[in-house]
């Protein structure tokens, strides 16, 4: 039985960074580890992120940290007799040590087969090669069914043109096959498998996507997204089309991670989860008739364009504790330039409707888009006004970041170095490094709006309903489970000195 490891890769961000995420399991590598163990081999994840929890390592003098184990941990977790080795990488800023991580596995196992995954891998293929040609491939786009037939051309020997969905080296020129089409019927992938995830430590110390009062583990119910907002990936990278899993399927999942975790809450991390209502109808229905005491969650973002009063009540019926809408501006200009179809008359009264049925509201606004003008941040600016009083319990206001891969990507003309720290692509809520892509205002006013419109928020709603104020307090400080962004935030700043601190190098 061959041996396969599959490397989670640890988190990158600057020192001095406020976030209301913990570190999560990640559902992409435990995709992959499913459907290699289906197939018969013996696969595990090494999850780089998860065994260093509560350990921060600085890179080199700079202001970065990783959050994980290292490099050379990584690396001596893996098998000596080991057949394959793949490296996830999804996040553009952390190929600085990701890019280290693969470099360091190559040096200690030169003769096994190293193939990488993810965004960002799907973005930078041929930079990736070109800079790391003794990778021997990169899979581009969904992997389940690229890497099966990837690892069958490399035990018979045959020519890797013939695998779609991927790129590789040869005679010192990167290539590309032709493009494998997604999967439409996404029930028959196989089910993520965890094997080598720390889910009992990630379980206890409740490390969900701002869902740190439950033990919850992530899910996708569907794959794929009908839109093509301009700074968004998914147009072409993934495709704009939207396929759902059987609704019996995903409540089964569930079940098993009631049974064998004890979990209490689902973070369903979809990219766009309510696009067909008589799927969401039967799905809620099944899940209520199905009892299993938890609740759940839409934390990445979710279009509003599907939802209505009755189905908003049949999800919180169901168990839906909180959502994230995607707003990213308040201005009509803005929204028709990034090409975000949203009716916010319709998009208000689902975010008062979904507030007033006790379900906590966060909305994400993004500033700094090329074009922006002043008079359309400020439209923003009445929105968040306008959500206070609707009852929204959250924000985040974030800098755009032009992602590779993505449509603005391409008109801005940018080249990053992604492996140089001064010049790496950054965080979009990394405030000291935040940079306004408009004509119209400069980093100083971005970053000035970006968080002025955030406590500005959560002042006025303090004032609004002070009785959140108070909970919020007794959430944070007495009971140590916080609920809201603003919240999660603060219970952070004051809990980082658990956090266990040291060093480590991009540097050969």
């Amino acid at each position: 039985m061959k041996k396969i490891r599959i490397i989670r890769t640890p988190y990158v961000f600057p020192m001095k960074h406020l976030s209301s995420i913990t570190c999560v399991p990640d559902i992409g590598t435990a995709y992959i580890n499913g459907t290699f163990k289906k197939n018969g081999y013996e696969s595990q994840i090494i999850d780089a992120a998860g065994e260093g929890l509560d350990q921060r390592h600085q890179i080199d003098d700079y202001d970065l940290v990783i959050g994980g184990i290292t490099a050379e941990e990584i690396v001596s977790k893996i098998p000596k007799d080991v057949d394959y080795i793949g490296v996830q990488s999804m996040h553009s800023n952390r190929w600085i040590y990701d890019s280290f991580i693969i470099k360091s596995i190559i040096k200690e196992f030169p003769h096994v087969k190293i193939f990488l995954g993810g965004e960002h891998v799907t973005a930078t293929a041929e930079m990736i090669l070109k800079q790391i040609p003794e990778i021997s491939a990169c899979v581009i786009g969904e992997g389940e069914e690229t890497v099966l037939e990837l690892l069958k051309a490399f035990e018979e020997g045959t020519s890797l043109s013939k695998v779609q969905g991927i790129a590789f080296n040869r005679n010192g020129a990167v290539r590309f096959t032709e493009k494998r089409k997604r999967k439409a019927n996404v029930g028959d992938i196989p089910l993520p498998s965890w094997d080598g995830v720390p889910i009992a430590k990630y379980l206890a110390n409740h490390c969900g996507i701002n869902s740190l009062a439950r033990k919850s583990i992530p899910i996708i119910a569907t794959r794929g997204c009908p839109y093509s907002c301009t700074f968004c990936t998914v147009p072409n990278m993934w495709d704009s089309k939207w396929y759902a899993r059987d609704q019996e399927e995903v409540i089964e999942e569930i079940r098993g991670y009631v049974e064998d975790y004890g979990v209490d809450h689902i973070d369903f991390v979809d990219l766009t989860l309510v696009i067909n209502k008589k799927w969401m109808h039967k799905f809620c229905d099944l899940l209520i008739e199905a009892d299993l005491g938890i609740t759940w969650a839409i934390p990445i973002g979710t279009r509003t364009e599907s939802l209505d009063e009755e189905l908003l009540e049949k999800m919180k019926h169901s168990g839906l504790s909180r959502v994230l809408y995607s707003a990213e501006s308040g201005s009509e200009a803005t929204l028709l330039r990034i090409k975000k179809c949203l009716k916010l008359e319709h998009f208000e009264r689902i975010v008062k409707k979904t507030s007033s049925l006790g379900i906590c509201v966060k909305i994400a606004f993004i500033f700094g888009f090329p074009g922006q003008t002043l008079k359309e941040v400020f439209d923003s600016f009445l929105l968040i006004n306008k959500l206070a009083y609707l009852g929204a319990s959250d924000i985040v206001c974030l800098s755009f970041v032009p992602y590779p891969k993505t449509e603005l990507f391409d008109e801005l003309g940018i080249n990053y170095n992604y492996t140089e720290p001064k010049e790496n692509i950054r965080l979009n809520n990394d405030i000291p490094n935040m940079k306004s892509w408009s004509e119209h205002f400069g980093d100083y006013t971005l970053k000035f709006v970006v968080v002025s419109f955030t406590l500005y928020f959560y002042a006025l709603q303090g004032l609004i309903r002070p009785k959140r104020v108070f909970a919020g307090f007794y959430r944070v400080f007495i009971k140590k489970l916080p609920l809201t962004n603003f919240e999660s935030i603060v219970f952070n700043l004051f809990n980082h000195k658990k956090l266990k601190y040291g060093k480590t190098s991009v540097k050969d």
